[in-house]
């Protein structure tokens, strides 16, 4: 009996070690960045997006985001249409971006690999990411960086004057 009580006892408190985190929208973005004319750098951010993280032993356990592709903010509206648009993400069709962790390595006490599903445009491509995650006073902050091929990779078109190769930049403050 006493065997059994240590046992629940044990397995309660493993799933008491990660800790879920909530983003601190206020201090945080999913950003982007491309290029026109194949040198021009355009970025670019969404300004509604959601997630769960868990964090346990400064290693993340659990990370799954939805971002809103109408929330596109580049700087410039007609850019933006054309993003939300048919020929690149089709918002209307395909109205969010989503990725969800299956993996992370990490690799030093703040460095790591993030590895998981993006979906985008209908299809779903695994991708890693390489990551950050520091302490804070109120949490963490978490850095993720990447680049996908829109075209190669989740069958966008493009356009002549842009480059394929769209590199992910997101830094969340988490809470």
């Amino acid at each position: 009996m006493k065997i059994a009580a240590m046992g629940i006892l044990i397995a309660t408190l493993s799933l008491l070690g990660a800790k879920d985190y909530t983003i601190d929208k206020s201090q945080s973005k999913v950003g982007f960045e491309g290029s026109k004319f194949l040198a021009v750098g355009v970025e670019g951010a969404f300004s509604d997006y959601e997630g769960k993280i868990s964090i346990e032993d400064n290693a993340i356990t659990a990370l799954n985001g939805k971002v809103v592709v109408d929330s596109v903010q580049s700087g410039n509206d007609t850019r933006d249409e054309h993003i939300r648009g048919a020929t690149l993400i089709n918002s209307q069709k395909f109205p969010y971006i989503t990725f969800v962790m299956k993996e992370y390595k990490k690799l030093t006490d703040t460095t790591g690999e993030v590895v998981g599903t993006l979906e985008m445009h209908g299809v779903s491509k695994e991708i890693s990411l390489s990551s950050t995650l520091e302490s804070t006073p109120s949490g963490y902050t978490l850095t993720l960086k990447g680049k996908v091929d829109v075209k190669k990779d989740f069958g966008m078109e493009s356009y002549a004057i842009m480059s394929n190769s769209v590199k992910i930049n997101v830094a969340l403050s988490l809470r």
